[in-house]
């Protein structure tokens, strides 16, 4: 028997979208309409997507979005960390992704985190509260506060007073639209394709001493009947 530890999530690719619709079912005006055609331009249309909160695992890896959409089926389970805006006619909307990388004062990749813009601000205003929110989760998480007391620079190392390297930007995906339909959607998305699964305990041992045990038992067997 093997015992297993829970998934983690290993390859991932990014994509984004953006839709337009006058069609929309009551109390969901973007779900069926702008929002699916967002997904079908980001190529994930036929996949039953599940949001993630923001963790990006130690040894995930990024792989390219066409080698990533090659391994969808259809209808399967889609894991993802997005960000989504949704708007009407004549509003502008946008959504941003942005991955921290995070590096321990001994110099450990220790892992990251991704962060979630949904708005109607431009490139640089995404960026901007992306950074504050990257601001407050290493705060919270006791790596430090900014040496100087200064802002986060995005797309390179900042270093904390508790010698924690930060690096926000390794990642950072936007999408904008100028809503001219009745119905508007955009997103930005990590969509993870593969898993690991650590072990944590595995009876290979017992199995092992019990094919000795079987292996010796055998051969005391041939033994006899060789003197017989």
């Amino acid at each position: 028997m093997i015992i297993l530890g829970n998934r983690v999530p290993y390859e991932y690719f990014m994509t984004k979208g953006k839709g337009e619709s006058d069609a929309g079912s009551e109390g969901l005006p973007y779900e069926t309409g702008s929002y699916d055609a967002a997904l079908f331009e980001a190529g994930i249309q036929n996949a039953n997507i599940i949001e993630y909160t923001s963790v990006m695992p130690t040894d995930s890896k990024q792989i390219s979005k066409e080698e990533g959409l090659k391994r969808l089926q259809w209808g399967e389970v889609l894991e993802c960390i997005k960000a989504q805006s949704n708007g009407k006619k004549g509003s502008k909307i946008s959504a941003a992704v942005m991955t921290t990388s995070v590096i321990d004062p001994k110099g450990k990749y220790l892992g990251g985190f991704a962060v979630e813009y949904s708005g109607s601000g431009t490139k640089q205003d995404a960026e901007a509260s992306l950074a504050e929110s990257v601001t407050g989760i290493i705060e919270r998480r006791g790596y430090g506060k900014l040496k100087g007391g200064g802002n986060l620079i995005m797309y390179k190392d900042n270093v904390t007073d508790n010698g924690y390297k930060i690096h926000p930007g390794k990642i950072f995906e936007y999408e904008n639209l100028d809503v001219t339909k009745k119905h508007g959607s955009v997103f930005t998305a990590i969509c993870f394709v593969s898993y690991k699964f650590p072990t944590l305990k595995s009876n290979k041992s017992r199995a092992a001493a019990n094919k000795n045990v079987n292996t010796k038992t055998k051969r005391r067997t041939k033994s006899k009947s060789s003197k017989q």
